[in-house]
C-alpha cells in the first residue's frame, strides 16, 4: 500500500477562484496509532539499521515492499526521512562539511565540546563484579563549593583525547570501588558521527502485523 492512497481528499484553490477547486489529497492528515504499538514488545523488535540502508531498502527486505517504507518511518516517528534516518558515511561527511563550514579535517581537530566521564569498578576477591561508566558535558570552568570559587577545568587542548583527572580507590577487606574519573575534548566531527550512530537503533513491526496495520491505517484515514 502506497502512504498517500489511502488519505483523504480536500478541497483546495489555486487561484482563488471557488468556482475552480479542486480535490487533493490532504497530506496534514495524520494517524497516531502506531505510536500507540511501537513500545509492544511483542509486536515490535529491534533492527540496526546498516550503512546502505534506506527506509525502502528496509521495507522491501522485511515485508517485501518498498512502498511499505512509511511503516518503518511512522513507527519510528521519523518526520524528515533524510536527516531523521542514519547518513552514510559520505552523506555524513557533506553533512558535517556544510554545516560547519569546514573540512573533515578540520572539523576532526576543532572542538565542539568537553565530557568528564565518571567509571566506577566494584571488586569482590579481586573478581570484577560490576562496572558503570557515566558521561556528563561540562563547561571550561567548574565550581569548588566548599568556598564557591570558579576555576579552569582540568580540560585536553587537543580534540578528541583524554586527560585523567582523578583515580580513587575506597578499600574494605574483600571489596574495592575503583572511580576514575577522564575529562574528554570531543571534535565536531565525532559529535556528528555520535549523533549519526544514535539514530541507527530503531524498531520494526514484526511482518506477520503489517497488513493488520495497513487495514487499519485505511480505516482510520479514510472516516477522517
Amino acid at each position: 500500500m502506497k502512504y498517500f492512497e489511502s488519505f483523504p481528499g480536500t478541497l483546495y484553490t489555486f487561484d482563488k477562484n471557488t468556482i475552480n477547486q479542486q480535490v487533493v489529497t490532504d497530506i496534514l492528515a495524520r494517524s497516531t496509532f502506531l505510536r500507540e504499538i511501537a513500545n509492544n514488545t511483542s509486536v515490535a523488535y529491534e533492527y540496526n539499521v546498516k550503512e546502505t540502508d534506506t527506509a525502502e531498502i528496509i521495507a522491501h527486505k522485511v515485508y517485501g515492499d518498498a512502498y511499505r517504507s512509511w511503516i518503518v518511518l511512522l513507527f519510528n516517528q521519523i518526520i524528515n526521512p533524510y536527516y531523521d534516518f542514519p547518513l552514510t558515511s559520505v552523506a555524513l561527511d557533506s553533512y558535517i562539511e556544510n554545516k560547519y563550514s569546514q573540512t573533515i579535517n578540520q572539523a576532526l581537530t576543532t572542538i565542539h565540546h568537553y565530557e568528564k566521564e565518571v567509571t566506577k569498578e566494584a571488586m569482590y576477591n579481586g573478581l570484577l563484579i560490576d562496572k558503570t561508566t557515566e558521561t556528563f558535558i561540562i563547561g571550561e570552568f567548574e565550581v569548588d563549593y566548599s568556598d564557591n570559587s570558579i576555576t579552569p577545568a582540568t580540560l585536553p587542548g587537543t580534540a578528541d583525547t583524554s586527560l585523567v583527572v582523578s583515580t580513587e580507590t575506597i578499600a574494605y577487606p574483600n571489596y574495592s570501588l575503583k572511580i576514575t574519573t577522564v575529562n574528554r575534548a570531543v571534535s565536531n566531527y565525532t559529535y556528528e558521527v555520535n549523533e549519526n550512530e544514535k539514530k541507527r537503533q530503531i524498531k520494526l513491526l514484526d511482518e506477520k502485523f503489517v497488513q493488520r496495520v495497513e487495514d487499519e491505517f485505511r480505516s482510520l484515514m479514510s472516516n477522517g
